[in-house]
């Protein structure tokens, strides 16, 4: 739980690399104090496991990219996408892409009594909360569009 707290950081570090937002080393130092208030906060892991601390730090620079790379398409120069355009586009991507994970990691070791113990309903409610997830994402990102970008004029 405590690599979930460096996430602000990785979005911040990323947007800099992708040239998304410009280096300010105050905003850093502000974020830090927080992400390091959340860390302390949930310290306390006793049973450290090295496989599981490399998926969540690929999870996090993954994730970072990915909401770089929505304000980019819809806060950058080149497209300003309307927020559920750019969800038309992106979402069927993301789904092919965790089917084929799916069916290469989950679907063999998973049977259909233990999908049955866990309830269809939960599948659908879990996928819809993930499909808000996205949209919640995208409209905070375009949000600072009309928010806390000055408008030259």
């Amino acid at each position: 739980m405590i690599q979930q707290a460096f996430t602000p950081v990785a979005v911040l570090v990323i947007g800099w690399v992708l040239q998304v937002d410009k280096v300010d080393l105050k905003k850093l130092g502000n974020v830090s104090l927080i992400v390091i208030g959340v860390a302390l906060a949930s310290f306390g892991e006793i049973d450290f496991v090295l496989i599981g601390f490399l998926y969540q730090l690929g999870g996090i620079v993954f994730e970072a990219t990915r909401i770089c790379m929505v304000e980019k398409l819809l806060n950058g120069d080149e497209f300003k996408m309307d927020p559920l355009v750019s969800l038309y586009y992106f979402a069927p991507v993301c789904a092919a892409m965790n089917v084929v994970i799916a069916l290469l990691w989950e679907v063999p070791q998973c049977t259909m009594a233990e999908i049955y113990a866990v309830g269809l309903w939960t599948f659908f409610l879990n996928a819809l909360v993930a499909f808000a997830l996205n949209c919640s994402v995208v409209f905070l990102v375009s949000l600072d569009r009309y928010f806390f970008r000055p408008k030259f004029y």
